[in-house]
């Protein structure tokens, strides 16, 4: 699978810098025309650290975990370690800023005991695209563009304390816009059905290979099968059991793209009983066989 999904880490971007670097638990980037050849369409991909990208110019069209989705300028894509994302196509000025960084770094900087609430926009267990007001922009590319100075190496003494200095402004940053701006129009109520609904959509990701009853997940978040569906279907207009199988679909189609897996790799894979099996799950919920997706016909 690694051969067919290219994974980003932060050392992969920083191979790409022509000067040393401060910390080498953080990578910040800009990407647009002149450089438009790391949009790369069409090719699933994924990052193994939590990023911010910042669409800065033009529109896109993006799937995360082949979930179809437009960004445009202004919009904040918050990056999960594992998320699947493929480019699809995008405008000529499409441009971004982005900035990727370890846990570890996170860890230093206190968020994780200073507030539950700071990084929450960062900590979600699901795809985010967050659109934001002109001044949080200005001062997000403030301190990007910070970061982005002191992070290589320069004459300062104290250019690893200023990265941090920034990246810590940033947080507190998005973390007030977040809970003034996004989380402040949801009411108490369905703040608690958001949480239970991400906390769901954790457990599927954790455990669907194995999973595939309703009830299990209803179980494990301690409420009842029947409260557990109420809540998903008014969050995504979807039932548990579509999500799940949605999940495992997903997951097929990325497993029988990969040119080294079989049909029976991954009938194995995904604990299914047989390929028969497999084969009338896949094409209910897929509308084609899985022979027939690995060909495209």
């Amino acid at each position: 699978m690694a051969d067919y999904i290219q994974l980003y880490s932060i050392d992969n971007i920083l191979r790409t810098y022509r000067e040393e670097v401060t910390d080498r638990r953080l990578a910040i980037f800009d990407v647009g025309p002149e450089n438009s050849y790391y949009f790369v369409k069409r090719k699933p991909y994924k990052f193994t650290s939590l990023g911010l990208i910042l669409i800065t110019a033009g529109t896109c069209e993006i799937t995360v975990n082949l979930e179809l989705t437009l960004v445009k300028r202004d919009d904040i894509i918050v990056v999960l370690p594992g998320q699947l994302f493929e480019i699809i196509k995008h405008s000529d000025d499409f441009s971004v800023k982005a900035i990727f960084i370890d846990s570890e770094l996170i860890i230093e900087a206190g968020f994780h005991v200073k507030s539950n609430t700071l990084v929450e926009f960062l900590s979600s267990k699901y795809p985010k695209i967050i659109s934001l007001d002109k001044k949080i922009v200005r001062d997000l590319r403030y301190n990007l563009t910070k970061i982005s100075k002191y992070l290589v190496k320069n004459d300062n003494i104290f250019s690893k304390d200023l990265v941090l200095h920034h990246f810590s402004v940033l947080m507190y940053e998005m973390g007030d816009f977040y809970n003034r701006v996004v989380k402040a129009k949801s009411t108490k109520k369905e703040v608690r059905k958001e949480e239970l609904a991400k906390k769901f959509l954790y457990l599927v990701s954790t455990h669907f290979k194995r999973e595939r009853n309703v009830q299990f997940y209803a179980d494990e978040m301690f409420i009842s099968r029947k409260h557990l569906t109420k809540i998903i279907v008014e969050v995504f207009n979807k039932s548990p059991k579509q999500i799940i199988s949605e999940t495992i679909v997903l997951e097929a189609k990325v497993l029988l793209k990969n040119p080294n897996y079989s049909v029976s790799d991954v009938v194995t894979d995904l604990n299914f009983v047989d390929s028969s099996v497999f084969s009338k799950f896949f094409k209910n919920y897929a509308g084609i066989s899985p022979t027939n997706f690995i060909t495209g016909n």
